[in-house]
């Protein structure tokens, strides 16, 4: 059985890549930080309407089982509020992949020219998101996403019946988010509607960290220009981690891939990030795509 917890106590792989464009990589190294971007502004909003027809499935499926009227009356506030399709709550995710050279990757993040990969050592990552939410992968399998859905579902039942039989209990979300009728539901949603993803993404292999709810007013939460609209984000910091947890950069396909590995060296040695080249066991590596793909 899929349990959320299980997936939030999952070991990253040993590197995770960052892909992102020329501008991304300097801004990233530059100011020590990476963007974690608010999940109803991602270039795909349909993942997060994916985990909201799995939990809509789900409603549908107890609702036609539920006979008392406790439990029907829960999953009709459910559903409605489901209908609604809130976005309330700011939540933030930053996107890696297992591989540092996939094509639909380069293509999607690369930008009109060469992009690049930047591998954080997994290690660094889990301890960055622990300040500010989780590090998890993402689920591609239907049968896991749906496992995962009803084990979700069943922890938030119990707490609304544990809520009921201790009234003066507080909640753990505040009251102008929830009701008594659905509980931690939303919350939970979108906290872990970004590890649910369709699976023609599976060869992405994407790990992400999930921030826990941020306030407007907070120092790292802001904004950037987007294409059609101002877009929130969150700014992870990297500063506390040697070498910026950085321990590969992946160039992508260019016409010019000497060139390119010359300037991200010194790229890294002015911002004092050690190479392989001079200290082998320590240093970070750079490497170029092996991917035949031209986008000049």
């Amino acid at each position: 059985m899929t349990h959320i917890k299980e997936v939030l106590q999952r070991t990253p792989p040993p590197i995770l890549y960052h892909y992102t464009t020329q501008q991304g990589l300097l801004g990233i190294i530059g100011n020590k930080d990476i963007w974690a971007t608010h999940t109803q502004y991602l270039n795909d909003i349909r993942e997060y309407r994916h985990a909201l027809d799995l939990v809509t499935e789900e409603l549908s499926t107890r609702s036609l089982a539920a006979t008392d009227d406790a439990t029907i009356k829960y999953l009709t506030a459910m559903k409605k509020l489901i209908s609604l399709n809130l976005e309330s709550i700011n939540v933030c995710v930053c996107s890696f992949s297992e591989n540092g050279d996939v094509l639909s990757q380069w293509r999607a993040y690369g930008g009109a020219a060469s992009g690049f990969a930047i591998g954080f050592a997994g290690s660094a990552l889990r301890e960055i998101s622990g300040e500010y939410g989780w590090l998890v992968p993402v689920l591609y399998d239907e049968d896991q996403q749906r496992q995962l859905v009803r084990t979700l579902m069943d922890d938030v039942f119990e707490e609304i019946r544990e809520e009921d039989s201790h009234p003066e209990a507080h909640r753990s979300f505040t009251d102008d988010l929830v009701t008594a009728a659905t509980g931690n539901l939303l919350p939970y949603l979108h906290r872990y509607a970004p590890i649910l993803k369709h699976k023609s993404f599976a060869e992405e292999r994407e790990w992400r960290i999930v921030t826990r709810p941020m306030m407007y007013t907070n120092d790292r939460f802001t904004f950037r220009k987007g294409g059609s609209m101002l877009i929130p984000y969150f700014r992870l910091s990297l500063q506390n981690q040697k070498m910026l947890g950085i321990r590969e950069v992946v160039i992508g396909p260019t016409p010019h891939p000497y060139q390119s590995a010359c300037s991200i060296n010194g790229l890294l040695l002015k911002n004092q990030i050690e190479l392989t080249s001079y200290t082998p066991k320590v240093g970070v590596t750079v490497r170029c795509s092996e991917i035949p793909y031209r986008n000049w």
